[in-house]
């Protein structure tokens, strides 16, 4: 479903969500929502007259916005409706300062992380090598918390996995109970401006391809160079962004069975 964020038009999004919604009569809907005659619900849509707030916090509550989204909303319903050119300068800007920042993962996945307080060590080794974060979810696993099934997994020493084990241990993220080692916490996510998110992004990048020469079926990899128009890249991305949400939405919840590695780029190779 497309978010209010996509878009510095209320009607050019309600148009979208009616065609999306692929129902008789939900345009209707919106309209008694609002509060309004169908017609001038209408007149609206494909017009130059403009909702009143009442109007388009009714149909807030109908679509069941949340409150982020709704603020977005009536601050593009004020852009939209506002003549003054400096005023509607000024509500430009608050609204790509919202775009931003619903864009960003850092605000988007509202995951913890490993903070100064927490130790700042503690950061330097998490992020330092690809088995820290591979052990750390793969504990998770019930069958894979025995040290050998662990090291027979991942094709390492139980040295190597002692080591790792240890340390987060004493991160808090893991614990050993009785002859196993669980997962404990930390569903952790890097900002895109920590000191520590190359190291990150290249250990598993690495790992990946490792893991071409060895043609397994179950993995997929793709790279495409492609030329877009402006409107399409940023369609793109925020669909992107989308389908992490809903990747972390399925994750969250699903039975630990299986360790993964989901890495995705996309970005404009310029200088």
């Amino acid at each position: 479903m497309v978010s209010p964020y996509e878009f510095n038009d209320y009607k050019v999004y309600l148009k979208k969500r009616i065609a999306q919604a692929d129902q008789r009569g939900f345009a209707t809907r919106l309209a008694e929502a609002s509060g309004c005659q169908r017609s001038y619900f209408s007149n609206v849509l494909n017009g130059n007259v403009h909702l009143i707030p009442d109007h388009l916090y009714g149909i807030c509550e109908f679509l069941e916005l949340s409150e982020e989204e709704r603020e977005y909303l009536f601050l593009v319903l004020e852009h939209n409706r506002a003549s003054n050119i400096e005023y509607r300068r000024h509500l430009s800007r608050k609204i790509s300062q919202k775009q931003a920042g619903w864009k960003d993962f850092k605000n988007r996945l509202k995951k913890e992380s490993l903070t100064p307080e927490k130790d700042e060590s503690a950061r330097q080794f998490y992020y330092s090598s690809w088995l820290f974060s591979a052990i750390h979810i793969a504990v998770s696993i019930p069958r894979l918390g025995e040290l050998k099934s662990l090291c027979a997994y991942l094709g390492i020493s139980e040295d190597l996995a002692k080591f790792h084990l240890e340390k987060l241990a004493l991160m808090g993220l893991v614990e050993k109970k009785g002859t196993k080692w669980v997962w404990k916490s930390g569903d952790l996510h890097l900002s895109k401006d920590s000191p520590w998110i190359a190291s990150h992004h290249s250990n598993w990048r690495m790992q990946a391809l490792n893991d071409l020469p060895l043609r397994n079926a179950d993995s997929l990899h793709y790279s495409v160079v492609q030329s877009l128009s402006k409107d399409h890249v940023e369609e793109l991305r925020l669909r992107m962004i989308e389908w992490v949400e809903e990747f972390k939405k399925k994750a969250g919840p699903s039975s630990p069975e299986e360790l993964v590695c989901f890495n995705l780029d996309f970005f404009k190779p310029e200088k």
